[in-house]
């Protein structure tokens, strides 16, 4: 088995341990799921497609909650399945098209806390100095 070891998951993180399991990944069958290692076998569209999917399997379960089929606790449950699952799929979109997924969303954040008049940004981290954007401690 192979562990990525992260405190905080991180879209870095999500993204070395979906290239890791993309060609191992098996279908229902047992057989591999994708053709190519890097899953260029599937195009972007069917990437979305999955995404799209699962943001489905989430609107069923909030569905089934809202007319009392599901309680609370199983509705937190299976909802954070179900998320999870989509940000994974995202993730797995967004390496198709060559985005950094992290990057990317900082950046929006960031640019639409500027427009709203938001004083919260996101900031990168200096590894090396181990401080917001490489700043002194």
């Amino acid at each position: 088995m192979r562990s990525i070891l992260d405190g905080d998951l991180t879209f870095g993180t999500l993204r070395l341990a979906n290239a890791l399991r993309l060609p191992q990944y098996k279908n229902r069958h047992g057989q591999l799921a994708h053709s190519k290692a890097d899953g260029s076998d599937w195009s972007p569209a069917q990437w979305l497609q999955a995404v799209v999917g699962e943001l489905g399997e989430y609107a069923n379960l909030r569905k089934k909650f809202e007319r009392g089929d599901v309680d609370a606790d199983e509705f937190k449950r299976q909802a954070a399945d179900e998320l999870a699952d989509v940000v994974t799929y995202l993730d797995l979109l967004a390496m198709q098209l060559g985005i950094d997924l992290g990057a990317a969303t900082r950046d929006k954040f960031n640019r639409v806390s500027e427009r709203v008049g938001s004083s919260v940004r996101i900031e990168t981290m200096n590894i090396e100095e181990g401080s917001p954007n490489g700043s002194p401690r």
